[in-house]
């Protein structure tokens, strides 16, 4: 939790202040009680002393004091909320090392699946659009509600020759904008890259990064290799987006479930002052109900 005034929180000291003088107050009340009275005599006097009773009311009284000035300093979480609305573009390597079997049964059969996964795991309302690259990047679907339409792109896209990461990233980036759009507007876009190699043509995929970085779309990059290229590292670094490795089948579909997760949901401030002052009301109102049961019991 955080406080959009933490310079306010200075005046909860004063709670402590105040119960030390109501405290010191009580010893005196009492100190002078004794100065009149024999205190031997006062159980043939008094039948009863509030004891606890007493305190009760103050405690409670101060305890909203607290809450009221916590209030004051304007709380807030962080909580994870649903977004309502999204489009995402796929980037699938579909050069021709995909067929390679160290992934079973192929890289791009795993890939095509782990793409199911993830598409199963968002929600219906999101927009997906699909790119393919080898040499040469291919838009096979605009972003769309139409999961089917994404799945039998993936299963059609053919494979070709050559990796041009960088040249894929920015055709994602023109393919993801509205087409009614006004001065390049858009909902909140994410692209997921996948491939299994470095970049041979095209421009840099760093340059294509920080092209994506401008434009506020982060690049999530899945690298299906053992050892991952070190510049989709730097690509998801530069746009804003987390890179992960995922060398087997079953690590690439987990992977893949956790980006749907994690697109799914975005990270708001919540200020939650109406909630302390509900608090501070109940208790203000438990004080005041302790207080008239304190003078109704006294004798």
């Amino acid at each position: 939790m955080s406080f959009r005034w933490p310079e306010l929180l200075w005046a909860v000291l004063l709670v402590p202040l105040v119960l030390l003088v109501w405290m010191r107050g009580e010893r005196r009340r009492a100190q002078r009680a004794g100065a009149f009275g024999n205190p031997a005599l006062l159980p043939n006097v008094v039948t009863a002393r509030p004891g606890w009773r007493r305190v009760v009311p103050v405690l409670l009284y101060l305890l909203a004091a607290t809450v009221l000035l916590l209030a004051l300093a304007r709380p807030e979480a962080t909580a994870q909320v649903p977004r309502d609305q999204a489009t995402i573009m796929l980037v699938m390597d579909s050069s021709q090392s995909m067929l390679n079997t160290d992934v079973s049964p192929t890289r791009i059969e795993a890939a095509r699946k782990a793409a199911d996964a993830f598409l199963q795991e968002i929600p219906d309302r999101f927009q997906v659009g699909l790119v393919t690259f080898a040499g040469a990047p291919s838009v096979e679907a605009l972003p769309t509600t139409d999961k089917d339409a994404i799945r039998s792109a993936l299963r059609s896209a053919p494979l070709r020759q050559g990796t041009a990461v960088g040249d894929a990233l920015v055709r994602a980036l023109q393919a993801s904008r509205p087409r009614n759009a006004v001065n390049n507007e858009r909902p909140p876009t994410a692209v997921l890259l996948l491939t299994d190699g470095e970049s041979r043509s095209g421009i840099s995929p760093l340059a294509a990064a920080q092209q994506a970085a401008e434009e506020k779309v982060p690049v999530f990059t899945v690298a299906l290799a053992s050892q991952p290229p070190p510049e989709l590292q730097q690509v998801a670094e530069v746009s804003g987006g987390p890179a992960f490795t995922a060398p087997t089948s079953e690590q690439l579909t987990a992977v893949y479930r956790d980006l749907g997760t994690r697109l799914t949901y975005v990270k708001e401030k919540r200020e939650l002052t109406s909630y302390f002052m509900g608090g501070a009301a109940i208790l203000l109102l438990l004080g005041a109900a302790a207080s008239i049961t304190w003078f109704l019991r006294l004798p």
